[in-house]
């Protein structure tokens, strides 16, 4: 604390910036900083063994620090390969040595003895960030005060030199806010000298004392990095520093020659000296103030920023280098940024503009998303681009269409202060929000809710939106984009994409409120591919020490028409050439190949560009190229993990890889994973007309990689496979961890235990023995404890539940054994999770001890561990069971339906709501969502985002499954109760049955109904399903058929099916869409031919009661059935028989299986 006794005076000058070690042993210790006797929290950078205060940390020459090195642990009192050394760190020298050398960051060495060898503890400090505004102001002072040296006594002239050379070096250290500080100090002291001779200032001097200390105590609970927030009141305190020492220098020199003691005192001074003391009580009044409101608003900003991060962006922007060749495009970029910067015309919603979005669509390879970066650069430049997403297939993260407005709606909150606060407020006051829940939510209401408007436009980009996985998610971002332009008129987005049918189904229903530009149709793209062309054989040129002129310029012209306006045939044809031995050859080939299309044109270039490349190698082509396909849906691989997953030698992955520089790259984002220049490189690789010797089958790639990602896996795996020493430190609490991963797991094996059940659910049936073997292998021993292990300590065992429930998947026939050990290892990682994600070794030590013995788990991997903890009493028998009943409705259920991930259940009541049910834990999730009459069916969209629900109201509702909102208004139109629906496997449609003997066809993004009712029925319609392709719809009825349905014309197609002797309550496909299973009153289940409408085989006969309900499942190898004689039966789907004994327990009849 400053205060006015220069001797006690702290003057904190410096900042402790971070300690860094040299010490005989390179981890697995710990550094300790004791400041004044408070340990101080550090982090750590483990690579470079540097340790940073968490928090900016000041010192002065009174400041007391130590470091501190050790290693072990101490359990009950007991000491393991524990070793100490302390340094004291010499605050004086350090600021000695900085203000003789006035420096940016001065050093301090201590050297110490660790682990009986020699070692060196180095801190460092640094000044914190000068302004010249405060060399100046004291420049000033020191003026004002050096004009009046010779007046003084020698002893205060000595005093006033020490103050000025000590200012001068106090500007170069401290920021404006301690400066003044300074100033105020020095005035001090040169008022201290005068008040022993003039009582006159002795009340400007009490004030001092007063000030002094209280500010700089306002300013000591500031760190460094904050003190603009005080700005206001540091503003007052400087200019009142200056004016209190011009007076007194100026008091001193009118004065100099009169006896002070009894020296007259002016009423102008005495005004003055008033004003002055007035000064610094409203300097103490502005200190309260501000440190109370600006503290409050820095933590208020702080605190929206961390709520930002609930909504988990994704961090793409747009790259320099990525944009448009200069010279080309010019007219495009330059049209669509002056359209997007065009003024919004006002705040009022009428002014709101029917063209606030723009569609820029073409051809793959036409360049769409080099125009989209360089419309980016240019809005960015204009200070008004709000927002991008730059779509890609082969990344995880940039197709899910679900990160699109999460993304958007964080950069425009980081980018506008007032959008920032209602996110945040919105995101504080409804914890249950998430990402998912950015559509309406958090986008276009909040936006709407503004009560002031940006003085300019705002503009979004969104690039190849046709590369999200999902249509069904494309259409939501497209309709919640065009919701928010509707809702403000200073919001521009532009989005481009392929000309996808669903999405132009999409922008169809704006017609009017958008414009679009076909990139193929741009009058300058000749002139414009020309150049390009030009330039880039200009670099071949050079390159390959051609002449300037080459190749001239007809095969220039050549070149651009065999393009087709397609720039990344110009690009890939440029690479192809700087690579090979003869330029002229490969032009003259890659001219002579095929015609057709554009696209066709430029297939037929990257079949010549592999050919010339690959040579006789074309197995090995296909293995890798394959593999680089398939592993980009979760994340590119390094040549030597494809090497691995491949079974090839590195040097040919890497031959590979340069030899098709044309088609291929090293990303550096992802430390140098492969990826494809351009995703029309997949394309062509994937598609049937693709000769077979190159072409990749996707399905036996996964299947591959799969294989591969098991044998890593049992090579690789160990017990305690990075070599933790104790189990007393945490995975988080291990400083080195990364590191042991790096060293002991091998990229390959990282990936492997991540996605090897997502790559082995790809496979087919000729492919089924080879890998039951592989799983029988894998599952058996304890290897899937060091899977667990492995997860553990890249702080993924999170996901090992969902990655092990995708097994049955991997298996085309039930495998008891393999789903069992599953079954356990998924109730393992459940029952133990909190343990297993904090500490590796816990995995052993809590977990397996306490493992049900009777259980396959414990069986296979006890007797391997033989100083496991014995446990007495209360250790499991069994695994807890799943709650057997869910109980919540206050009525009877109605339907039921099953969540696409098997997580969750959804079911609709007689008491008009749903409820989401989580399946492992059996519990609600979260409250239930409340319709308005009777909730007679229930059904996810086959994303799993959605909820559909038919009631006795005659509507049909769409709800979001995550935040249970209902999305949009009722779909109305039947005049009867709908009795069920059913989404389209594509997610685009709705279809319903009424007990108006009709079904009805919804378009899933309008909510318009699609054609005319489906009629035919003459009863009521009880049942409606889609067929797995999406082609047909089978409906049953209380007139005891099953029609069949074109969804797409609402033809009928053939006869009813009419074999049952009453109402058919149910109908279902099998997966595979051959066959059509029914349920009916007559007490019995039917199987028939899809295609043709014929039964297959005899009624399937066994229940008591009618059958009002069935199901298939995943794999088609068994129905469900459920009666009103309170069963639930199991079938065989190929023989008819019963499996096991019905499933008993309801009290009353089953309404509905799934």
């Amino acid at each position: 604390m400053m205060t006015s006794n220069v001797e006690d005076e702290d003057n904190g000058i410096l900042y402790l910036h971070h300690v860094t070690t040299e010490t005989p042993i390179k981890s697995g210790y710990r550094v300790k900083l004791n400041v004044d006797g408070s340990d101080i929290q550090l982090t750590r950078n483990d690579q470079i063994s540097m340790w940073t205060p968490y928090k900016s940390l000041e010192i002065s020459e009174s400041t007391k620090a130590r470091v501190t090195l050790k290693t072990g642990h101490t359990v009950v009192g007991v000491s393991f390969k524990k070793a100490e050394s302390t340094v004291n760190i010499n605050i004086r020298d350090a600021i000695r040595q900085f203000l003789l050398s006035m420096h940016a960051e001065i050093s301090i060495s201590e050297k110490t003895t660790f682990h009986q060898e020699p070692a060196i503890v180095t801190v460092s400090f640094r000044s914190p960030p000068n302004s010249e505004l405060v060399r100046s102001t004291l420049q000033n002072l020191q003026e004002s005060m050096y004009e009046f040296r010779r007046i003084m006594g020698d002893s205060t002239q000595k005093h006033l030199d020490t103050v000025i050379k000590y200012g001068v070096a106090f500007s170069e250290l401290d920021p404006r806010s301690k400066t003044a500080f300074s100033v105020l100090s020095a005035t001090f002291e040169l008022l201290k000298q005068q008040k022993e001779r003039d009582q006159m200032v002795s009340g400007l001097i009490r004030q001092l004392h007063r000030v002094l200390p209280f500010a700089d105590g306002a300013l000591k609970d500031t760190t460094e990095d904050n003190t603009d927030i005080l700005r206001k009141a540091i503003g007052k305190l400087y200019i009142l520093a200056t004016d209190v020492a011009e007076f007194s220098c100026e008091y001193v020199k009118r004065n100099r020659f009169k006896r002070l003691a009894k020296s007259m005192i002016s009423t102008q001074d005495q005004d003055k000296v008033n004003e002055l003391i007035g000064g610094l009580n409203e300097v103490v009044e502005d200190f309260s103030w501000a440190v109370n409101v600006e503290m409050l608003k820095a933590v208020r900003s702080i605190e929206e920023k961390v709520l930002l991060y609930k909504l988990q962006p994704i961090h793409t922007g747009y790259r320099l280098d990525r944009c448009c060749m200069e010279g080309t495009r010019v007219d495009v970029v330059g049209d669509i940024v002056e359209w997007a910067s065009r003024s919004s015309g006002g705040d009022s919603s009428s002014d709101i503009n029917t063209s606030n979005v723009y569609w820029l669509y073409g051809t793959p390879g036409i360049g769409k998303t080099a125009v989209a970066h360089s419309i980016c650069a240019r809005l960015h430049k204009k200070g008004i681009l709000g927002g991008t997403f730059f779509c890609r297939r082969d990344d995880p993260d940039l197709s899910d269409p679900r990160s699109v407005l999460p993304t958007l709606v964080f950069n425009l909150a980081e980018m506008w202060e007032p959008y920032r606060k209602l996110v945040a407020d919105k995101l504080r006051k409804d914890p249950k929000l998430t990402r998912h829940s950015a559509d309406n939510e958090l986008f276009s209401q909040l936006l709407e809710a503004l009560e002031s408007h940006p003085p300019h436009p705002i503009v979004m980009v969104i690039d190849a939106l046709d590369e999200c996985d999902s249509t069904h998610g494309r259409r939501t971002v497209l309709s919640n984009l065009f919701d928010a332009c509707s809702r403000v008129n200073w919001l521009r987005i532009i989005v481009t994409c392929r000309p996808a049918s669903d999405i132009e189904r999409c922008f169809k229903r704006f017609d009017g409120l958008y414009l679009a530009k076909d990139l193929v149709t741009d009058a300058k793209a000749h002139e414009d591919i020309h150049f390009f062309a030009r330039s880039k054989l200009a670099d071949v040129a050079s390159e390959c020490g051609l002449p300037p002129e080459w190749p001239g310029k007809e095969k220039l012209e050549e070149i651009v028409d065999r393009s087709g306006g397609l720039f990344i045939f110009v690009e890939t044809l440029a690479r192809l050439l700087e690579v090979g031995l003869d330029p002229d050859q490969y032009l003259a080939q890659a001219l002579s190949v095929g015609t057709g299309s554009a696209v066709e044109r430029l297939y037929n270039l990257y079949n010549m560009a592999i050919r010339s490349q690959i040579g006789q190698n074309k197995e090995e082509f296909r293995s890798a190229m394959g593999t680089i396909i398939v592993v980009g849906k979760y994340r590119p691989l390094r040549d030597k993990s494809v090497a691995q997953i491949t079974g090839l030698r590195p040097n040919i992955v890497t031959t590979l890889v340069n030899k098709l520089g044309s088609l291929l790259y090293r990303d550096a984002g992802t430390n140098g994973g492969i990826r494809v220049r351009h995703l029309s490189v997949i394309d062509f690789l994937t598609v049937s007309t693709t000769s077979e010797d190159l072409r990749v089958d996707t399905k036996r790639a996964n299947r591959n990689v799969g294989m591969a990602c098991l044998k890593i896996m049992t090579q690789e795996l160990r017990f305690n496979i990075c070599g933790i020493e104790s189990s007393f430190t945490s995975n988080e609490d291990t400083a080195d961890l990364q590191s042991r991963i790096d060293q002991n797991m091998s990229d390959a094996l990282q990936y492997s235990c991540l996605h090897w059940s997502g790559h082995l659910s790809h496979i087919t049936d000729a492919q089924e023995g080879e890998v039951e073997a592989a799983l029988e292998e894998f599952t058996r021993n304890p290897r899937l404890l060091y899977w667990i292990e492995a997860l553990s300590v890249m702080g993924k065992a999170p996901v090992g539940d969902s990655v092990l429930r995708r097994i049955p998947l991997c298996l085309k026939s039930s495998q008891v054994s393999i789903e069992k050990r599953t079954d356990d290892a998924v109730k393992f990682l459940l029952a133990f999770r909190e343990p297993i994600m904090r500490s590796a070794p816990h995995i052993y030590i809590s977990g397996l001890a306490f493992v049900p013995i009777d259980t396959d788990l414990w069986k296979d991997t006890s007797a391997l561990f033989k100083n496991l903890l014995v446990v007495e009493r209360g250790g499991m028998k069994s695994w807890p069971a799943r709650p057997s009943t869910l109980r919540g409705h206050k009525s009877a259920v109605k339907s039921v339906a099953c969540s696409p991930d098997g997580r969750y259940i959804a079911s609709g009541s007689y008491d008009k709501t749903i409820r989401i049910w989580d399946l492992e834990v059996g519990t609600a999730v979260g409250e239930p969502l409340k319709g308005d009459a009777i909730i007679q069916t229930v059904k996810y969209s086959p994303d799993g985002l959605h909820l559909i629900s038919g009631s006795n109201d005659m509507t049909v509702q769409i709800w979001n499954a995550e935040t249970g909102a209902a999305v949009g208004g009722p779909l109305k139109g039947h005049t009867d109760f709908i009795t069920s629906v059913d989404y389209s496997p594509d997610g685009h449609y709705i279809a319903s049955g009424s007990c108006d003997k009709s079904i009805r066809i919804w378009d899933v993004e309008t909510g318009a109904p699609v054609g005319e009712p489906l009629r035919g029925h003459t009863a009521t319609i009880k049942s409606i399903a889609y067929s797995p392709d999406g082609r047909r719809i089978i409906s049953s009825s209380d007139d005891a058929t099953i029609r069949r349905w074109d969804a797409e014309t609402g033809a009928p197609v053939g006869e009813p099916l009419n074999e049952h002797t009453n109402s058919i309550w149910s109908v279902a496909y099998s997966p595979d869409g051959c066959r059509i299973i029914s349920g009916s009153i007559d007490k019995t289940l039917r199987i028939w031919d899809a295609e043709t409408g014929a039964a297959m085989g005899d009624p399937l006969e066994g229940h008591n009661g009618s059958v009002t309900c069935v199901a298939c499942s995943p794999d088609g190898r068994r129905i469900i059935s459920g009666s009103m004689d309170n069963t639930i039966r199991i079938w065989n789907a190929t023989s008819g028989a019963g499996v096991g004994k019905p499933l008993e327990g309801h009290d009353a009849w089953i309404s509905s299986v799934a």
